[in-house]
């Protein structure tokens, strides 16, 4: 049996990687892949079971990554007891710093997991960091209020507005936009813009 050549496989992703950024996960097509990786088709199938498989491989470390950084975030709010105006825009540039540093490891990954992955395993990524977002909101909230709950239904709204708010807004940027610079500093003025605003909230 003929060995594998890493050579190849890093091909095959690199071509995937280009494939799933232009197409989407569900449009994505393997002859186009192999194609591109200057390989057969068959070849494929020797190095990745299938698109499903491919798909994982290239971005499970993005998502790993991506996962435990948001948790990270949480995890110190809620270590935190009181929070003001201004330890909220802290909180807010925690979240920034950490999707900055994430676009830099990995933007194209990062594009494709939060805006081009239905169809995958993956397409709930987005909505998985809706919800942490919101879970780190709602904590930030909570702690603000001195309350042990959000029992009005209209600040649970707003926790869930600002969340999604925030993550499709940075989505809408990452399909726009590929410059590495551009992004970083629109993602920087849409967190800047949305700590404000949720600060504001805080103090009514």
């Amino acid at each position: 049996m003929q060995t594998l050549k890493e050579e190849i496989k890093d091909r095959i992703l690199a071509a995937a990687l280009s494939e799933f950024e232009q197409y989407g996960y569900a449009q994505s097509s393997m002859r186009r892949i192999a194609s591109t990786a200057g390989i057969t088709t068959g070849n494929i199938y020797r190095y990745f079971k299938n698109k499903d498989d491919l798909f994982h491989a290239l971005l499970e470390p993005t998502y790993i990554q991506f996962i435990k950084y948001t948790m990270d975030i949480k995890e110190a709010i809620d270590q935190t007891n009181t929070i003001d105006a201004f330890e909220t825009l802290n909180c807010i540039q925690l979240v920034d710093d950490t999707l900055v540093e994430l676009l830099k490891e990995s933007s194209v990954e990062i594009k494709i997991l939060l805006t081009l992955s239905q169809g995958s395993a993956y397409e709930q990524a987005k909505q998985d960091l809706i919800q942490i977002v919101a879970q780190i909101l709602e904590k930030v909230m909570l702690i603000a209020k001195d309350i042990p709950a959000l029992h009005d239904p209209k600040d649970q709204l707003a926790v869930q507005m600002f969340a999604t708010t925030l993550i499709e807004s940075i989505c809408i940027i990452l399909r726009d936009y590929e410059d590495g610079s551009t992004i970083k500093y629109l993602v920087d003025e849409q967190l800047y813009v949305f700590g404000e605003g949720f600060a504001k909230k805080l103090n009514r």
